[in-house]
């Protein structure tokens, strides 16, 4: 499968990496624009994919460093005839462009509630869950809507004004 890296036409602030076989239009990931493939200028195309990535960097640090991205002519050396090993040697602008984390799932508040729940007794204090809850990230604006909504679906109940119960 080929790649290739193009700039937005539209916001000219955008390297991104297509496969060329694929499809007629792309979307650009900045600005949302559609983007025609055979209209587009096709600034570096490869086979690997690590390669189009390494070139794709190096673009858009120099977009994000100079406003813009200027193609070379065929005389001057520019990343396209010389680019960098993915991962290997990178240099301080474009290592910020990697990212190695690996993501992880977020679980939804309401398994988190549940779970606070089950590890205290099955039963805790409204003030108290509200605080275990915010401290793993439960958004504290939404947490009453959330606790109702488990009420109305039965998962929870409270028998009285400050205590919840996990049924």
């Amino acid at each position: 499968m080929a790649y290739g890296v193009v700039i937005c036409t539209k916001c000219r602030k955008n390297a991104q990496i297509i496969e060329l076989e694929s499809s007629k239009t792309t979307r650009c990931q900045r600005c949302d624009a559609t983007l025609t493939l055979r209209k587009l200028r096709i600034l570096f195309s490869a086979e690997e994919l690590n390669e189009a990535i390494s070139f794709r960097t190096q673009v858009q640090a120099s977009i994000v460093e100079n406003e813009t991205y200027t193609i070379p002519a065929d005389n001057e050396k520019g990343p396209g005839t010389e680019y960098q090993a993915f991962g290997l040697d990178i240099g301080e602008k474009t290592g910020c462009f990697i990212d190695n984390r690996v993501s992880q799932r977020k679980k939804k508040a309401d398994e988190l509630i549940l779970n606070v729940l089950r590890s205290n007794d099955k039963q805790m204090l409204y003030g108290e869950l509200k605080k275990k809850a915010i401290d793993l990230d439960v958004d504290e604006d939404r947490f009453d809507d959330i606790l109702k909504k488990m009420l109305q679906a039965g998962e929870i109940y409270s028998p009285s004004k400050d205590i919840i119960r996990l049924v």
